[in-house]
């Protein structure tokens, strides 16, 4: 595909997201069908088809999971749903999975050991979801953290016990869970250890890919260095306007890293309004001397919401048409990051593989607070030639972010005097 074509493809693909309503995003994909035959469409709907039961749901107890999109149905546009629905209903099957944050799993591994002799309710609640048929567990976010750490015989053997935790949550014996309120497996532990030890293995494995790591490093440097810019901006500066703060972020993500990421903008934006009110920002402030530790921990929750983006696009099982990502956590600060930035829609090519969402409101109310401010923004940052600009120096940003994160951190250690 020529990269006129490509343009085009995405610029239809963005009218169809944006649309008004439903009916008239069906009747521009309709329009434009030829080209999009690789395409897919997701959009947020009061109605339509459920992904599965791991969609913005909360436990009593204070879990909850979330999904990117705002509503907890999802309708979606491909060719096989579209020539479906034009000759009746349409029924597909759909992958989903369950990501666990480190929190969440501290919470409920000592219910898997057996220690306890009856789960608290608000727990069983949370065990009895998992244990779903129809609700897949996976250990992504640990998989991620830990790919790294993998270099001595105590971290191995941890690990190792942390994925026979997880092989014990993919397979609870419901029955006995209500029955008597206690956690088990189905399988024998015989199993659960070999199952446990493939795992590792594969750990192991994917920890000497070199490609895979450095795409890992670079995913987590960026959401790392987006925090690290933001609290240098507040505590440096926390009498400034919000607007002017905002300049200042969106300044440094075009210059220094040729990118301008809407995720990490919002969260930008209700920092510097809410400052530690913002709950995710509650421990950071001047003279913790413990900072730059905290803020490496937030960078990989935010990596790991920003990764659901890309797990959209992951190709399902066979007998499944879409993929949708979930995450599962008890931390009330990381609801609050998602809950920031609801999608309405996501659209992406099978052939490129790579999402492209589009936000639930005008997403420059997040950098301006007049139309005069807007359209300064988007001239400064948005013009064809601004763009290009970023898209040309891209590599050479992606390739110096460890200088960047040193001289960030340096930043953010001036401006908390520690």
């Amino acid at each position: 595909m020529g990269k006129a074509q490509s343009q085009s493809i995405h610029q239809m693909m963005a009218r169809i997201c944006n649309a008004d309503s439903l009916g008239e995003a069906l009747f521009l994909y309709k329009a434009n069908e030829d080209a999009l035959r690789d395409c897919k469409f997701i959009f947020a709907a009061g109605s339509g088809p459920t992904p599965g039961f791991a969609v913005n749901k909360n436990f009593r107890g204070g879990a909850a999971v979330r999904s990117l999109f705002g509503t907890d149905r999802v309708v979606v546009l491909d060719d096989a749903t579209v020539r479906e629905m034009e000759s009746g209903d349409t029924t597909f099957a759909i992958d989903y999975s369950i990501s666990l944050d480190t929190q969440a799993f501290s919470y409920l591994t000592p219910y898997l050991a057996g220690n306890h002799a009856r789960l608290p309710e608000d727990f069983q609640e949370v065990f009895e979801f998992i244990a779903r048929d129809d609700v897949f567990v996976d250990p992504l976010p640990y998989l991620r953290e830990n790919l790294g750490r993998l270099g001595e015989p105590k971290t191995l053997d941890h690990v190792f016990r942390t994925f026979r935790a997880y092989e014990v949550l993919r397979t609870i014996d419901l029955p006995w869970l209500q029955a008597r309120g206690e956690v088990r497996s189905t399988l024998p532990d015989s199993d659960l250890d070999a199952r446990a030890q493939r795992l590792l293995s594969r750990q192991l494995y994917d920890s000497q890919d070199e490609a895979l790591m450095r795409e890992l490093k670079r995913g987590y440097h960026f959401a790392y260095i987006a925090l690290l810019k933001m609290v240098a901006i507040q505590l440096s500066s926390g009498d400034a306007l919000t607007n002017e703060k905002m300049l200042k972020f969106s300044e440094f993500a075009d210059q220094r890293m040729a990118t301008m990421n809407a995720r990490e903008t919002a969260l930008a934006r209700a920092y510097f309004e809410r400052g530690q009110k913002l709950a995710f920002f509650g421990k950071v402030q001047s003279k913790k001397q413990d900072l730059i530790e905290q803020l490496q921990n937030m960078a990989w929750d935010l990596w790991h919401v920003r990764s659901m983006e890309q797990a959209l696009v992951l190709k399902p099982s066979a007998h499944a048409r879409f993929f949708f990502p979930a995450f599962l956590t008890f931390d009330k600060r990381l609801i609050e990051v998602i809950d920031l930035y609801p999608l309405k829609a996501c659209a992406f090519s099978t052939e490129e593989g790579q999402p492209m969402p589009f936000y639930d409101g005008d997403w420059f109310d997040f950098v301006a607070t007049d139309e005069s401010g807007k359209a300064h923004f988007k001239e400064r940052f948005y013009s064809s030639e601004a763009i290009a600009s970023r898209n040309a120096r891209r590599p050479a940003a992606s390739s110096s972010l460890l200088s960047v994160v040193t001289d960030l951190e340096n930043d953010v250690r001036a401006a908390a005097k520690i």
